[in-house]
């Protein structure tokens, strides 16, 4: 963990520990310096912040950081993947914390994998095509649905670019004219957010399942929440395939927890 000499252990070159209570610290300092919290329909100017989050593996975890947040009255982005083999944005659990999150304030919007239907950059009808398809889904989760969209894993040819009939979270007014800063496979451990200051304009990406109580590192991460999925997926199919009953249970504790 790469650690820098600052005085306040908020700011801009303090140690980055992946825990929810740093995550906290982190809006706590941008709120201080008096960063106005934007969403893609505004038009970004000095002392905005647009705050964006893609939930490839955690919808729980967005849950917490969307608590986080709405007790600070910063507002974010949450973008939910519709083709994740890892959660299911329509089972009633994750549905649920979906509605939960925009209850707390927060948009949602499609995180979009361009990976699950084309090799290759196809043409933006069906593209677009596609992108519209998932919204309209989603759509049926959420009362209103922010018409923005996140890239998955962003193949180049999506990069800096607008699109016609959606916002792209990678637009050059997102992307490129403000400063981007991502939190990808826990980069900020080697290269602070706020390294050099805290700058004029910016897009912040963080991603949920990256963070949790404890500190821990990328691969610890993804095999704890892999193991908690695991159990739970056998449990679901026990119940419904084997012992033939609904998984009460688990909406039961569902309803304890959130």
């Amino acid at each position: 963990m790469t650690r820098v000499a600052t005085d306040d252990p908020r700011g801009e070159t303090s140690e980055v520990a992946f825990t929810f209570d740093w995550y906290a610290d982190f809006l706590d300092e941008l709120c201080r310096r008096g960063l106005r919290f934007r969403s893609y329909d505004d038009s970004l100017r000095d002392g905005d912040v647009v705050v964006r989050h893609d939930v490839d593996w955690s919808p729980r975890n967005a849950l917490t950081t969307a608590r986080i947040e709405a007790d600070r009255g910063v507002t974010a982005t949450y973008f939910f993947l519709l083709t994740s083999p890892l959660y299911n944005v329509f089972h009633r659990r994750n549905r649920r914390i979906v509605e939960k999150i925009a209850s707390l304030g927060h948009r949602v919007g499609t995180h979009f994998s361009t990976h699950q239907y084309w090799d290759r950059e196809p043409p933006e009808a069906v593209l677009t095509e596609r992108v519209q398809d998932e919204q309209r889904a989603l759509d049926t989760v959420v009362d209103e649905l922010d018409p923005a969209v996140s890239f998955h894993r962003p193949p180049e040819w999506v990069l800096a670019r607008e699109f016609d009939a959606f916002v792209s979270a990678y637009e050059p007014r997102f992307f490129e004219s403000v400063a981007y800063r991502a939190d990808s496979n826990q980069r900020w451990r080697d290269d602070h957010p706020l390294a050099g200051g805290v700058p004029e304009t910016m897009q912040v990406l963080t991603h949920p399942g990256l963070w949790g109580k404890a500190d821990a590192d990328y691969e610890a991460r993804l095999a704890a929440h892999e193991d908690e999925e695991l159990g739970r997926t056998r449990k679901f199919m026990e119940d419904q395939f084997v012992d033939k009953r609904y998984n009460a249970a688990d909406f039961c504790e569902f309803e304890r927890r959130y």
